[in-house]
């Protein structure tokens, strides 16, 4: 795979997960610990959108990306584990946001050492 293909790639999963995160806050399909709301899942969901616009226009080296992924990815897992009060539909977001910066940043680094 081109490594153009997987920065591409990573930047339709974010704007995918941002989009999922504007829609759910929306919707009030998702409810994530306290103090993150409603405004603040929105909000972060369209962080994530302009994020992939700026990952599919400008070009930016793979290990910083795959470093990026794996620390949101991190954090993530780390939330989880802590915090209570997520829903059924958040914890599963979360989830898989987990699941694809992880598959993101191991093809990002298997680029960087082919």
């Amino acid at each position: 795979m081109e490594p153009k293909a997987v920065v591409r790639a990573d930047a339709v999963f974010e704007a995918a997960l941002g989009l999922a995160l504007v829609i759910g806050a929306a919707g009030g399909g998702i409810a994530f610990p306290h103090p993150v709301g409603r405004a603040v899942a929105a909000i972060v969901g369209t962080l994530l959108v302009a994020v992939g616009a700026l990952l599919w226009r400008v070009r930016i080296g793979l290990a910083p990306l795959a470093a990026a992924n794996l620390a949101t990815a991190s954090a993530a897992v780390a939330w989880l584990a802590a915090a209570t009060g997520f829903s059924t539909s958040a914890a599963a977001l979360t989830g898989a946001a987990v699941a694809g910066l992880v598959a993101l940043a191991a093809a990002e680094l298997a680029l960087i050492r082919a």
